[in-house]
């Protein structure tokens, strides 16, 4: 694609930053990305990550399509693998120069046509000029944490599980960790390896797998794929999956109930951990762990099913169910609030209405065409949603897509969001495609025109190991696609928005 050299600013310099900014720099755009912390990686930076923390998806399929990991990487990469892995993208494709670090966005406001992006970092408050601005901060924004009757004058600890960065948090201490998604269980399984006891308090068990299926195999190659994805009631179905959740939705029922078998007997879980909930519901709050279970059945971990009803003045915790625990840490991993505090109230009400995301294949606001989101349409593979995401937006930066007008966007916007509430109703602000991963990336190629079929034929396609680097060719075949449309060319009009 080659366009007129068009200044973008993009907001985040992690995983999703980094992928929009190189994408956005290859088609030509002038591009600076502005990232608060002193170093790349978002939730993957130090500053941000809990001891024992790894992907939950294997390496092969946690990658940019044009990048995979070294093969020393452990299958299931750590923090640290993941940061190496993030600094060698950036010095491979040569990044750096982009980059401004220890620098903050402190408003983004409308300028024209334009935006003035003021932002405080080394050389203090500065305006930037800008035609596109891309938000890439994220929805991990700024830690959640209940506020609990007593907590203020606990004796002990309390943080949020993106604090407990360190092994000596827990030496020796009597800790509590709340919550029961991943990183609830991860924080216990690292608390129980260095603490005197360790108890999780939780009010809602979920789904969780282990990270390996028999014979070794990682069980995220397993259940990634359009296999799955045909068992998985989407917002637009083609006929086989009218068939599956229609009238054959029996075969549908066995294979969840299947797969809910399957997780129970390799994870061996307790009773008291096995989700109310059946398959597909819940998979919001699904990860890959086996550890945490294992240290339950080493009588390492301690189960309340309850909530904390206040906490005491001495080092404890009162339970909702009268039990009292004596604690020196309390940790809580209950999510993060999302929040764009840089926005101006005009802009902030095109993207946010009635406290949820309003963006156009979870990328851009009906109104604001030169305002994007990338990493918000939140998935089982975030780096790769993020890679197609920054793709669709480049293409509709340099007028190689058209898009429908505000009011049938708006309307769109409206029935995936209907959809969302009832497919997702934990994550309350709609920017959740989560293991619907290759229906939205075969949406947004579409769009651009391109072919979603990545391999030769319909078997490797539906049971070939689904991996990023099917889209590795991704940036040819849309800039070939546009050459062909140039006038004069006997291309075709393909590259339309639905």
């Amino acid at each position: 694609m080659t366009v007129e050299c068009k200044r973008v600013v993009v907001v985040g310099a992690g995983i999703a930053g980094l992928v929009t900014a190189k994408v956005l720099r290859d088609d030509g755009f002038d591009v600076t990305v502005v990232e608060k912390e002193s170093a790349i990686g978002g939730v993957w930076a130090p500053s941000r990550t809990y001891p024992g923390l790894r992907t939950n998806n294997s390496r092969e399929t946690y990658a940019f399509s044009d990048h995979p990991y070294e093969h020393g990487a452990d299958v299931f990469p750590t923090a640290e693998q993941v940061r190496a892995y993030l600094a060698s993208y950036v010095a491979r494709f040569e990044l750096d120069p982009l980059i401004r670090l220890s620098t903050e966005v402190i408003e983004v406001a409308r300028h024209g046509q334009a935006f003035a992006v003021a932002v405080v970092g080394p050389q203090g408050r500065e305006h930037l000029s800008c035609d596109f601005v891309v938000v890439c901060a994220g929805t991990y924004s700024e830690p959640e944490i209940p506020r609990i009757a007593g907590i203020d004058r606990f004796a002990g600890t309390v943080v949020h599980s993106s604090e407990a960065t360190g092994p000596a948090l827990f030496t020796g201490k009597r800790v509590v960790v709340v919550g029961a998604g991943k990183s609830a269980l991860d924080c216990a399984a690292w608390a129980a390896e260095h603490a005197q006891r360790c108890t999780l308090v939780f009010r809602t068990p979920h789904w969780m797998a282990p990270r390996w299926f028999p014979g070794r195999v990682p069980a995220d190659q397993v259940l990634l794929g359009r296999v799955t994805e045909l068992f998985l009631p989407y917002h637009r179905r083609d006929r086989v999956e009218r068939f599956l959740h229609g009238r054959g939705r029996v075969l549908t029922r066995i294979f969840w109930r299947t797969v809910e078998l399957l997780l129970r007997v390799l994870l061996r879980m307790p009773p008291v951990l096995v989700p109310d909930q059946r398959l597909p519901h819940g998979l919001e709050n699904a990860g890959f762990t086996s550890e945490f279970y294992d240290l339950v059945r080493h009588g390492r971990i301690d189960l309340r099913r309850d909530t904390i009803a206040e906490f005491g003045d001495d080092a404890a915790v009162r339970l909702t169910g009268g039990d009292r625990l004596e604690a020196d840490i309390v940790l809580f991993a209950t999510g993060w609030r999302q929040t764009l505090p840089f926005l101006t109230a005009e802009l902030l009400a095109t993207v946010l209405q009635d406290s949820q995301f309003r963006l156009y294949r979870h990328i851009l606001p009906p109104t604001e065409p030169r305002l994007g989101f990338v990493g918000y349409a939140s998935s089982t593979a975030c780096q790769l949603t993020s890679e197609v995401s920054a793709h669709w937006l480049s293409q509709v930066f340099g007028g190689g897509l058209t898009l429908p007008g505000a009011d049938a966007m708006s309307i769109e916007i409206d029935r995936v969001q209907s959809w969302l509430a009832e497919e997702f109703p934990g994550r309350a602000q709609g920017f959740y495609v989560g293991p619907h991963l290759i229906h939205h990336i075969d949406e947004l190629l579409t769009d651009m025109g391109v072919s979603t079929r990545r391999t030769r034929n319909v078997v490797t396609e539906y049971f070939g190991t689904f991996t990023p680097a099917r889209y590795t060719d991704l940036t040819e075949q849309r800039q070939s696609l546009q050459t062909s449309e140039q006038p004069g060319s006997s291309g075709s009009d393909t590259g339309r928005a639905g």
